[in-house]
């Protein structure tokens, strides 16, 4: 290795020590660096890769496309979308494409035998909807260029524009992963003409393959994922735990391939690049020691974590600094519900003014609106149906709160009408859902509050206690997955 090969991956090393610094469920940037639209046809790498994108903190996934290559185009759309509900996503739209006009290759019944998640985790996920009307619809409605990402064939991104070549212009760059021998590549055999048709865009082209050296799965990758726990790592690990899986990593077999996508969109510094024929040709630096890929990759999925606070330099956690009451609770509540939605609480009930029931599932509910798109604070445009009376109306105080989504952002407002039980309708980039609170635990909140004024008085010194003792047990029980319903309205 030779000094400038050395001073690369030392650079690369800093590089990652700044950016990923993960604060110990799921978090997201308010501003992410990039935003993306991803293609895949199914593959185990394809699984990782999308779980890698949809973990880190800064990228914005606006809609995942499903073409046909290693599988059928209707089964890669069920695997996403379990993928999706298994990561509570729900709201991450779905497109599916057509078939290649090629034989599915010899890998393809593994690649069905692989569950990226269960029916039940699918079941809230909308239906796919053809590929070239969903591009058209994310496109036409967001305001940043967008990465097209293509893990599989160019083909749906080759339609799209040979129907609509207008939107050639909200497209900053595509990256396909395919070997630099382009004619060689299983993906450009899934359809050659979409390779000519995306280099007749003149869109700069970015084709990323692995190089020369083989990166493999293994019990070394396992551990690092083991280290730098996430919901998506502990996802991978649970993929890959699978009988039919598990002796492959044992084997070697499974190879870091499309996984690499996302590392060169996150951390470029670790590739090589050469131009040819109008293309960025990149492959991962063969000087790179594996522990280190290895190492960046689970820190990217940990990146999940990160809080993104504007004040403090982590959110506290040394329980000396809370009130014996809440101390005890922490450590349970943030490793059952995250970190993001105790800091959401935390800051709600400082905000609000004292520790109340209807706050505090008000910020749970704000924190699963984030999850069902998968963005950051914010970003969601809210309808509150909570009214302006308390204790009704505290609901709305947890919602700002929890999603940045405010009166002085302009973000939320508040219906005349008043719903029977805490509801809201959120909407982002164009697409909107209801979230309602279930009807049990809403006639439970009526009665508890009922319970502390004919007991204690209303706003007497032993009806604030009460109060903050209730709400203290619904802030440790109530599951934010079990609590409320959501439908998706367009």
């Amino acid at each position: 290795m030779n000094a400038f090969q050395h001073l690369r991956i030392f650079a690369a090393l800093l590089l990652a020590l700044n950016l990923f610094m993960p604060n110990p469920v799921l978090g997201h940037s308010g501003k992410p660096k990039f935003h993306v639209v991803i293609d895949t046809d199914g593959a185990i790498d394809d699984m990782r890769a999308l779980t890698i994108l949809l973990a880190s903190d800064d990228v914005r996934v606006l809609a995942i496309t499903c073409s046909g290559g290693t599988l059928p185009a209707q089964e890669v759309s069920r695997k996403v979308r379990a993928l999706l509900g298994t990561f509570h996503h729900e709201g991450v739209p779905v497109g599916i494409s057509g078939e290649p006009a090629i034989d599915l290759p010899p890998w393809a019944g593994f690649a069905k035998a692989v569950s990226w998640g269960t029916e039940e985790s699918m079941r809230n996920v909308p239906a796919p909807v053809p590929s070239d009307r969903l591009l058209q619809q994310v496109l036409a409605t967001y305001s940043e260029k967008v990465s097209f990402l293509a893990l599989g064939s160019l083909a749906t991104y080759a339609r799209l524009f040979s129907t609509s070549p207008e939107l050639k212009d909200k497209v900053e760059r595509i990256l396909w992963y395919n070997e630099h021998q382009i004619e060689e590549g299983f993906n450009y055999r899934c359809d050659p003409a979409a390779f000519k048709v995306i280099q007749g865009t003149k869109l700069p082209l970015v084709v990323l393959d692995a190089g020369d050296r083989d990166y493999a799965f293994n019990q070394s990758f396992i551990d690092r994922l083991v280290a730098h726990p996430s919901s998506y790592a502990e996802h991978i690990l649970r993929v890959h735990k699978q009988d039919q899986v598990a002796s492959k990593v044992g084997d070697g077999h499974l190879k870091l391939w499309d996984d690499l996508l996302p590392v060169y969109l996150n951390a470029p510094v670790l590739f090589d690049l050469k131009k040819e024929k109008g293309m960025d040709l990149v492959s991962l630096n063969p000087a790179l020691p594996t522990g280190f890929l290895q190492e960046t990759i689970a820190q990217i999925l940990a990146s999940s974590n990160a809080t993104n606070n504007r004040v403090f330099s982590s959110f506290p956690l040394d329980t000396a600094l809370y009130k014996p009451a809440y101390a005890g609770i922490l450590a349970e509540v943030s490793g059952k519900y995250g970190l993001q939605e105790w800091k959401a609480i935390c800051m709600t009930n400082e905000i609000h003014g004292h520790t109340g029931i209807y706050s505090i599932i008000g910020a749970k509910a704000g924190i699963r609106a984030m999850e069902y798109f998968n963005v950051g604070i914010n970003n969601l445009e809210i309808l509150s149906f909570a009214g302006n009376r308390p204790p009704f109306s505290c609901f709305n105080d947890g919602l700002q709160i929890s999603t940045g989504s405010t009166i002085g952002q302009g973000l939320i407002s508040v219906s005349d009408s008043i719903s029977r039980r805490p509801s809201l309708i959120f909407s982002f980039n164009g697409r909107k859902a209801r979230l309602e609170l279930s009807a049990e635990i809403a006639q439970r909140m009526k009665a508890d509050i009922a319970y502390g004024v004919r007991t204690y008085g209303l706003k007497t010194d032993a009806y604030w206690l009460y109060v903050e003792e209730l709400a203290q047990h619904y802030w440790v029980d109530m599951d934010r997955f079990e609590i409320f319903s959501l439908e998706a309205l367009n």
